[in-house]
């Protein structure tokens, strides 16, 4: 009965032993597969040198040319007479705006300007009837465009922003811009009218003008 009891026991001893054996690899594989499948590495850093950022640079920019320059040319010299204190005038071609070129689909604005101070100067009433004719696509400016019938637009000299406007002009056409005959005395009260403050001196500035095109649509 002894005999039979040692022997369970001592095979009972070698069960557990293999099953740590066993146990242990398992332990071992599962270890080394972690390491296997996780794969971790470990790197340092440094500075290196130091340096300014460079500017950016750019190239010069080129000069914009407009599309409406060069149209616009001067004509004859603004001039009056008199005789006593009242002036005339002859008829005269002040700007001439060739928008030959320009579509007709297009639409422009003329403005005709006055550019200097003539106060205190020896007038005592400046009024111009400035005409705006169309001559059409080709057409010749000179005086004698201008009759007074010219889509007319009447010119107060009452202030340094003296100005008469055309809006919404088509083009494909030429446009000349200027004043029709007056007579001594010109004195239309609703057109040219010209009156200096001296019977003998003229005024000792005249009045400077500037004609602008620009675009519309």
């Amino acid at each position: 009965m002894s005999g039979t009891t040692t022997r369970s026991s001592h095979a009972a001893r070698r069960g557990r032993r293999r099953l740590a054996i066993w146990l242990t690899f398992a332990a071992l594989g599962v270890s080394m597969g972690a390491v296997w499948a996780t794969g971790f590495a470990t790197l340092g850093s440094a500075n290196g040198t130091n340096g300014a950022s460079p500017a950016l640079t750019s190239s010069d920019p080129g000069a914009h040319t407009s599309d409406l320059a060069g149209l616009v040319t001067g004509g004859s010299t603004f001039a009056v007479n008199w005789v006593g204190r009242w002036g005339d005038t002859a008829a005269t071609r002040f700007f001439t705006v060739d928008l030959d070129t320009k579509s007709a689909a297009n639409n422009y604005n003329l403005a005709f300007l006055l550019t200097n101070d003539i106060s205190n100067a020896g007038w005592t009433t400046l009024q111009l009837k400035v005409e705006n004719a169309d001559v059409g696509s080709g057409g010749t400016c000179d005086a004698t465009v201008f009759d007074g019938t010219n889509d007319p637009k009447v010119m107060v000299f009452d202030s340094q922003d003296a100005g008469v406007y055309w809006n919404d002009l088509p083009g494909g056409t030429t446009y000349c811009v200027g004043i029709a005959a007056a007579s001594n005395p010109a004195s239309d009260p609703t057109g040219t009218f010209l009156r200096r403050d001296s019977d003998t001196t003229g005024p000792s500035v005249m009045p400077t003008f500037v004609t602008t095109v620009d675009r519309t649509s």
